[in-house]
């Protein structure tokens, strides 16, 4: 058979963008970083078939220490705390409660360090066509990019439909912007503890330099037909973040990443790495246990 189609990616270190100005907008809301990205820069020969992934990539976080992984409640996040949310298990860091406008005390849901650090940068991606000054906007789906074994691990406290009505009732993490029934208020079956930005998150990295997957393009979305098939080479991008990560509390850089999947997934070199390591450890006892025996005889 022949071999598989090689990766292509595309990475673009934002970190420094709204601090200097360069590739930054400050004209309308929070610092936006604009960068147009020639796809065929660094992979002249390659295809960009679908399926075309966006990352984002954070460096110099720690996801793996131990008590950073246990901050959370599992109960909880599988929607087990229905009429009861306001007992958080005790593995969640303090706070477990905040004060609404009323000076109520109230339980934080998703509770946890993990949950309380999401990453909320925001991405766009735009195209221009062949002898056009417009940039078309690409539909990137939101869903689809948790594992499916994951997504089951998490659950609403109540119907999709009512999570508004937990207004009152609980509180956002301390370091979120938005409530937990406007992650994504567009598609409710994607919205609350069950939205798969938060469930993507909550699947610590063992490694400090990791990615994860942000978007995915929609090569099916019928205002852009000429990308059903992938991204056209002939064709220019514009990468646009929404700045709102502060990395600087870690000394962390974060990018972006456009690459494209082949039957074997999506680039990882952790995962190469921990199978490298792990059949180094494994051929080494091998060895050592065959030399034991060999003297035992």
């Amino acid at each position: 058979p022949p071999p598989p189609p090689p990766h292509n990616e595309v990475v673009w270190d934002y970190t420094d963008c709204c601090e200097t100005g360069e590739n930054a907008d400050r004209t309308k809301g929070p610092c936006r970083c604009i960068k147009i990205v020639n796809i065929t820069e660094k992979n002249n020969q390659a295809k960009w078939d679908r399926d075309i992934l966006l990352y984002y990539g954070l460096d110099n976080f720690h996801q793996n220490h131990r008590q950073y992984a246990d901050s959370r409640d599992d109960k909880q996040l599988n929607g087990g705390r229905h009429g009861d949310p306001d007992i958080p298990f005790s593995d969640c860091e303090d706070p477990h409660n905040n004060d609404n406008s009323s000076g109520e005390t109230l339980p934080i849901v998703p509770c946890g360090s993990i949950a309380n650090s999401l990453f909320n940068d925001n991405v766009k991606l735009f195209v221009q066509k062949d002898n056009s000054n417009e940039w078309n906007e690409v539909s990137l789906l939101r869903t689809g990019i948790a594992m499916p074994f994951d997504k089951k691990r998490f659950n609403n406290l109540v119907e999709d439909s009512q999570l508004k009505k937990l207004e009152g009732k609980i509180a956002k993490p301390i370091n979120w912007t938005k409530q937990l029934w406007e992650l994504d208020p567009d598609d409710p079956s994607n919205n609350g503890l069950e939205n798969e930005d938060l469930i993507v998150w909550m699947r610590v990295s063992a490694l400090a330099n990791f990615r994860k997957l942000w978007r995915i393009v929609d090569h099916d979305d019928t205002k852009h037909t000429e990308l059903k098939d992938g991204l056209n080479t002939a064709y220019l991008y514009k990468l646009e973040i929404e700045y709102n990560y502060d990395v600087s509390s870690f000394n962390g850089r974060k990018k972006v990443i456009i690459a494209r999947d082949n039957e074997f997934g999506a680039k990882n070199k952790a995962m190469g790495w921990i199978a490298i390591s792990a059949a180094i450890f494994f051929f080494s006892f091998g060895f050592l246990f065959s030399a034991l025996r060999r003297l035992d005889q």
